[in-house]
């Protein structure tokens, strides 16, 4: 009876890695049924089942259930995995708080030094949607962080002053590829100065796919390190003797950020694919704007650095402020053409906001409840993966009944791929707050639909203002919720305005510091340059 029921076991996880996850999940109960109690590893199985449905919400029962049965279990990596399981479920139902305790825990049971370090940066990245986060929260998690690594014991190199006729910049990603980060690092690989530059990629995670192999096409030295281990990445960069290291993943997925720890360059700053500190001392420089680090912020941390570096909250980098843009949009996607303006055909706007319904916190719900209050025949559109289920459709449908939204003029939609021609259904998106859009916000700008958004007291929930700014549309901007509310009543109130902006959109784009790529390496490669000069005095 036991090998028979091990047995199917074995076949239910089988089936699961074939991708018949209904027949896994079947497979497992019919084990269960025969045993009369169920186990931590066939739990943990239905968990993952469940979560490649996309049933969410009985995912985290499913969770929530094992980790209180075996919480006293030996196997504490299962449990580490359980934890993390459910972090990431409740997150993505916008839970953010409760995610990050999540992860903390899943940090906690984790016997791997090093899959301590990938939790503690799931709870890094998750804390950035949460609205009550303040900073003593994040220096908090960087404390853990640090700790963890050190106990990784990582060899430090000494400081190098390497003389290279070229000043030799080395990107560190696992994100070259049909990622968002792809569409915003092209000039970095494309547009440099090959007189005074040589450019090394080092890819974490290397992709098959048409932007990567665009990335990969000119005379960069191009690294596949994916399998390397974080020393033996750190020991490749200093074989290539790099003058400035910049890590592009900060406390993204499938990061390499010990390797920062290691020195492995006399330089080291972070950026573009990441928008808060990285907490880690080694890091010299956050690169930022202008308009997501106004001067405001570094005269009220008192840094005695007024100018183009400058301290500011929630980071331990020196902020390095483009005086344009951070990022450049430089798109491989094919846009369809901009439709006409949905409000003249319908007779209402419709507002919508494309972003990862994790960002979608009940203080940014209760801000589109009173939008649309305000302006009572509006509709909103909300697309997202989340709701290509009956589940999650369902929970996110209490939750907005629960905050009193009118659920008669909401419209769920989910995945697809032609959600770029969806924007032609939007008169008007809205951003979220404080994790704003980045890459969503730019498509969205480029399909002729003008953003409103909410601008916080910190570089990441200030993506929105750079990218207005940046296109001469700072009107966009709010800085308060209740301004936030008014912008989008009153442009809704304005369809001449509105039809002026999606026609000109684009092209506004196109001619702005947003698109202007040379600008951007210019300006990028002149702070590269600084940081070379007075590497001797960057903390």
């Amino acid at each position: 009876m036991k090998n028979k029921l091990l047995a199917r076991y074995q076949r239910a996880y089988t089936l699961w890695r074939r991708q018949h996850y209904a027949e896994a999940e079947a497979c497992l109960r019919r084990v269960w049924e025969q045993l009369g109690i169920k186990t931590l590893r066939g739990m943990l199985l239905l968990a993952y089942c469940q979560r490649e449905q996309r049933q969410i919400v009985s995912e985290i029962a499913t969770l929530r259930e094992l980790l209180q049965t075996f919480a006293q279990a030996p196997e504490q990596e299962l449990l580490a995995d359980a934890w993390s399981l459910l972090g990431a479920a409740l997150r993505e139902l916008g839970g953010v708080r409760h995610a990050v305790t999540a992860f903390e825990r899943a940090a906690a049971v984790e016997p791997r030094p090093a899959q301590r370090l990938v939790e503690l940066s799931n709870a890094i990245f998750t804390a950035n949607a949460d609205p009550e986060a303040g900073e003593e929260a994040f220096r908090r998690l960087y404390a853990q962080y640090r700790q963890e690594l050190s106990g990784l014991q990582l060899q430090a190199y000494p400081a190098a002053d390497w003389q290279h006729d070229r000043l030799r910049v080395g990107y560190l990603s696992a994100d070259f590829g049909n990622h968002p980060v792809g569409q915003f690092i092209a000039p970095l690989f494309q547009q440099y100065d090959r007189a005074h530059f040589a450019v090394y990629a080092y890819d974490r995670a290397p992709h098959e796919d048409a932007v990567a192999q665009a990335l990969r096409a000119g005379d960069v030295v191009w690294r596949d390190v994916s399998g390397l281990s974080y020393a033996a990445l750190a020991a490749q960069i200093r074989v290539d003797a790099i003058d400035i290291l910049v890590d592009l993943g900060g406390h993204t997925a499938n990061n390499a950020l010990p390797v920062l720890a290691c020195r492995a360059a006399p330089v080291q700053i972070s950026g573009i694919g990441y928008f808060n500190s990285t907490g880690l001392r080694e890091c010299a420089g956050f690169l930022s704007d202008v308009y997501c680090t106004p001067m405001s912020a570094l005269l009220q941390r008192g840094s005695g650095r007024i100018g183009w570096r400058g301290a500011a909250p929630y980071f331990n980098e020196q902020l390095l402020r483009m005086p344009h843009s951070h990022f450049c949009y430089a798109p491989f996607t094919h846009f369809p053409a901009v439709g006409p303006l949905p409000c003249q055909t319908r007779g209402y706007v419709t507002f919508g906001c494309f972003n990862n319904f994790a960002k979608v916190t009940d203080a940014m719900l209760g801000l589109w409840r009173q939008i649309l209050m305000d302006v009572p025949t509006a509709h909103l559109l909300l697309k997202h993966s989340i709701f290509d289920s009956a589940e999650g459709r369902e929970y996110c449908q209490k939750r907005f009944q629960r905050l009193e939204l009118p659920l008669e003029r909401i419209e769920l939609r989910g995945f697809s791929a032609d959600y770029l021609a969806q924007y032609n259904d939007v008169d008007i998106a809205l951003d979220t707050a404080p994790y704003t859009g980045g890459l969503t916000t730019c498509e969205a700008l480029y399909m002729g639909v003008p953003v409103v958004t909410l601008a916080g007291d910190r570089h990441g929930a200030r993506f929105g203002c750079s990218f207005l700014s940046n296109i001469g549309l700072a009107e966009l901007v709010a800085d308060t919720p209740a301004r936030y509310v008014e912008l989008a009543t009153v442009l809704a109130g304005d369809p001449a305005l509105l039809q002026q902006m999606r026609a000109k959109l684009r092209t506004r784009m196109q001619h702005s510091p947003l698109m202007d790529s040379q600008g951007y390496m210019r300006d990028l490669e002149n702070i590269y340059q600084r940081l070379w000069r007075e590497r001797r005095t960057i903390r």
